[in-house]
């Protein structure tokens, strides 16, 4: 159940992503044909991803680290989901590649991206990383905007 989940919250992120689906409406509440009026689409469709960043992380840990690495991940995400521009922080151990975990986070806008940056908790957790990691991680920046994660946005 819990790797369906992911699933569908990966096939959100990218359905989000699109910008077709992030445009906001027009006109908001359409008169239907009889007189009656369509309310607007629900938030999936009127939300503005346009600023929206995703970051996509697979991280290799050492076996004998991966409890140790699961108990502080999961400290982190719980931590960073309180943050005001996060909207998901989700993580998992990937089933067919022992050491191996997919994290998926999703900040509202670049300040939430960079908030999260600069947190004292996140470099605690880096530092931590170091020595727990079998090789290096890859990271993966997101965004529907185009330059949107260069630093002088």
């Amino acid at each position: 159940m819990n790797r369906t989940r992911t699933f569908l919250w990966q096939l959100a992120c990218l359905t989000l992503s699109i910008p077709a689906f992030s445009r906001p409406l027009n006109n908001p509440d359409k008169q239907a044909s009889e007189g009656r009026t369509i309310p607007a689409a629900n938030k999936l469709y009127t939300m503005n991803t346009a600023t929206e960043k995703f970051v996509i992380a697979k991280l290799y840990i050492r076996p004998e680290s991966a409890a140790a690495f699961s108990q502080a991940l999961e400290t982190l995400a719980i931590l960073t989901r309180k943050e005001t521009g996060c909207m998901e922080y989700t993580w998992y151990p990937e089933p067919t590649e022992p050491g191996a975990f997919t994290l998926i986070e999703h900040y509202r806008d670049q300040a939430g991206l960079k908030y999260h940056f600069a947190q004292p908790y996140l470099a605690e957790f880096i530092k931590k990383l170091e020595g727990w990691k079998s090789k290096d991680l890859k990271v993966y920046f997101l965004s529907s905007e185009p330059d949107a994660l260069k630093e002088d946005k």
